[in-house]
């Protein structure tokens, strides 16, 4: 991406395995929710996990290994569903970036599947650093209920969205007005006047206010074990 942060790489083999090694996610969710404050918990999507990574062996593509990690992350979203979450957000900061079709289909298919096995999560998806570009139809045509755009990086994209084909009436726009790497100056007049646009699209309802880029994750974050 363009960001100076750096992470640790995945690195896959063609039988690769996954399990869960830690509930972290899940037990700083409880200790929140014991303080009267219910969180939304943050994942780094699938997709965009296994491209973070490298095959160590020839003969296979990484993507190929999405089968066999989903039912971990389904496991970590049972485990958060049981606890009580509303909202689930998926950084799937690949959007940004150019995809091939195979790789459009398998974010397609996650969040098909997702939304198959846990309909009632309310799901963000979240991309950041630019606009989703070549992948907006992808986006928009996901069974998710809200988007994250980076309007700092690509403030074009509200009016590519508000005016797409595919735009859902229901879903929910995250607006992201405050540069992420320096909070400490911010062009409100411009903030507002973005806000006030989707406000006057779709209405206050359907509109969250965030910053526009989330600190990358380390792939590792996941707390997922691979052998």
């Amino acid at each position: 991406f363009d960001t100076n942060y750096h992470y640790i790489v995945p690195e896959f083999t063609k039988n690769q395995q996954f399990e869960l090694f830690s509930t972290k996610i899940a037990t700083e969710f409880i200790e929140a929710k014991k303080m009267g404050i219910v969180t939304k918990p943050v994942l780094i999507a699938p997709v965009s996990y296994l491209l973070l990574g490298k095959e160590k062996e020839k003969g296979f593509h990484r993507i190929d290994l999405l089968e066999r990690l989903l039912p971990v992350y389904f496991e970590i979203l049972t485990a958060l569903q049981a606890e009580g979450v509303e909202w689930i957000q998926f950084d799937e900061p690949f959007l940004a970036l150019d995809l091939t079709d195979k790789e459009r289909d398998a974010i397609t298919y996650v969040y098909n599947e997702i939304n198959k096995k846990f309909p009632s999560l309310k799901i963000i998806l979240t991309n950041y650093f630019d606009c989703f570009g070549e992948n907006l139809n992808t986006a928009l045509a996901l069974p998710v209920h809200a988007l994250h755009l980076d309007l700092v990086r690509c403030p074009s994209q509200l009016d590519d969205i508000l005016h797409a084909p595919l735009f859902s009436n229901k879903t929910i726009l995250s607006l992201g007005v405050v540069d992420g790497r320096n909070i400490w100056k911010n062009d409100f007049k411009k903030s507002v006047a973005l806000i006030q646009k989707a406000i006057n699209a779709i209405g206050q309802d359907r509109i969250m206010i965030a910053p526009s880029c989330s600190l990358i994750h380390s792939p590792y974050d996941l707390d997922l074990e691979t052998d």
